[in-house]
C-alpha cells in the first residue's frame, strides 16, 4: 500500500470515528431530552409515576437501540441493524453486568429470578426461532410488540407488593403543578428537539459504521455488534456502573435485563414491523448461541444465592472479551 493511500485511507477512518462520535453524542441527547420532555408532560397531565417509569422510562433509555435499528434498515443496512440488537444484548451481560460485579459484588431480586429472566430467556428462544426463515417478518414484529405490551400490563399485577410500594412513593410527591399552555409547548418543543436528534445521530452512526466496514474490510455487522451496540448502550452502561457504586445492587441487574427484553421485543419486533429484520444464516454458527448463552447464563449466576461475586463478573468480562475477539477473525 502507498504512502497516500494510507494517508488517504486513516483521514478517512479519522472522519468516521468523528462522525460516530457526533452521532453517539447527539443520539444520547437526544434520548435525554425527549425522556424529560415526556415525563414533564406525562406529569402534568396526571399520569401515575408507576405508569411513566414502566413506560416513558423504559423506552426513553432503549430509544438509541430503536432509533439506530430502524434508520439502518431504512437506509438497506440490515446487518448493522441486526447487529446492534444482539450485540446490545450480549454486550449489556457480558459487559455491563459484568463491571458492575466487579465494580461491587451484584444482589438479584428473587422476582427477577421468577419473572423477567425467564420473561427474557422466552423472548431470546422467540427472537432466534423466528430468524430462522431468514430474518423477522413484519407479522413476526407485530407478534413480538404484542408480547411486550402483555409483559408491560401483566408485571405490576404479578407483583402487587412492587406496585404498592411504587404507589406509597409516588404519594410521597407533592402533586404536580397544573399544566400551563406554555409549559406544555416548551415540553412539546423538548420532545421534537430530542426526536430531531435522535434522528439524525442515528443517521451519523449508521452512515459512519457501513464506511468503517469498507474501510477495514470486514462486514457491517461487525461494526454493529460491537461499536454501534456499546456506543447505543451507554445509558445502560452509565445507569449499571452508578449502580453498583452506589450499592444500589437491584437496579443494575433489572436495568440490564429489562433493557434486553425491550431490545428484543420492541426494538427487534418495531424494526421488523416498519422495514422487515433480515438475519443471515451464519449468525446460527456463533453468534445466535452466545446471544442465547448471555441470557441463560443469568440463571446460575444468579441462583440460589441471588448474587453476583466478583470472581463471576470477571469471567463475563473474560467471556466479553472473547465474544470480540472470534467476531472480528469471523469478519
Amino acid at each position: 500500500m502507498s504512502a497516500a493511500r494510507a494517508s488517504g485511507m486513516l483521514v478517512a477512518v479519522l472522519l468516521d470515528l468523528l462522525r460516530l462520535g457526533l452521532g453517539v453524542a447527539l443520539l444520547l441527547a437526544g434520548a435525554y431530552v425527549l425522556l424529560r420532555g415526556s415525563i414533564a408532560i406525562a406529569l402534568g397531565f396526571g399520569i401515575s409515576r408507576v405508569v411513566i417509569g414502566a413506560t416513558i422510562v423504559a423506552f426513553g433509555t432503549s430509544a438509541p437501540e430503536l432509533v439506530v435499528t430502524i434508520t439502518a434498515g431504512l437506509r438497506g443496512s440490515s446487518e448493522v441493524a441486526f447487529g446492534n440488537v444482539l450485540g446490545s444484548n450480549v454486550a449489556n451481560v457480558l459487559l455491563v453486568l459484568g463491571l458492575a460485579a466487579v465494580i461491587n459484588p451484584t444482589l438479584v431480586h428473587t422476582r427477577l429470578i421468577r419473572w423477567e429472566i425467564p420473561v427474557l430467556l422466552g423472548a431470546t428462544a422467540a427472537t432466534v426461532l423466528f430468524a430462522l426463515g431468514g430474518g423477522l417478518s413484519r407479522i413476526e414484529g407485530v407478534a413480538m410488540l404484542a408480547a411486550l405490551a402483555a409483559f408491560v400490563y401483566v408485571s405490576p399485577r404479578l407483583f402487587p407488593e412492587v406496585a404498592g410500594a411504587a404507589e406509597a412513593e409516588e404519594a410521597s410527591h407533592p402533586p404536580p403543578a397544573r399544566m400551563s399552555g406554555r409549559r406544555l409547548a416548551t415540553d412539546a418543543a423538548l420532545i421534537l428537539g430530542g426526536l430531531v436528534a435522535l434522528a439524525v445521530g442515528a443517521d451519523q452512526i449508521v452512515a459512519a459504521a457501513t464506511s468503517m466496514a469498507t474501510q477495514f474490510g470486514v462486514s457491517e455487522f461487525v461494526v454493529g455488534v460491537l461499536i454501534v451496540a456499546v456506543g447505543t448502550s451507554l445509558p445502560e452502561i452509565a445507569t449499571s456502573i452508578l449502580a453498583a457504586f452506589k450499592n444500589e445492587h437491584e437496579i443494575a441487574v433489572a436495568n440490564v435485563v429489562g433493557s434486553n427484553i425491550f431490545n428484543l421485543l420492541g426494538v427487534a419486533g418495531a424494526a421488523a414491523v416498519v422495514t422487515g429484520l433480515p438475519a443471515p444464516g451464519v449468525l446460527y454458527q456463533f453468534e445466535f448461541p452466545v446471544l442465547i448463552l448471555s441470557a441463560a447464563v443469568l440463571v446460575p449466576l444468579a441462583w440460589p444465592r441471588y448474587r453476583i461475586p466478583r470472581r463471576e463478573g470477571a469471567a463475563l468480562l473474560v467471556a466479553y472479551a472473547a465474544f470480540v475477539a472470534v467476531t472480528v477473525l469471523r469478519g
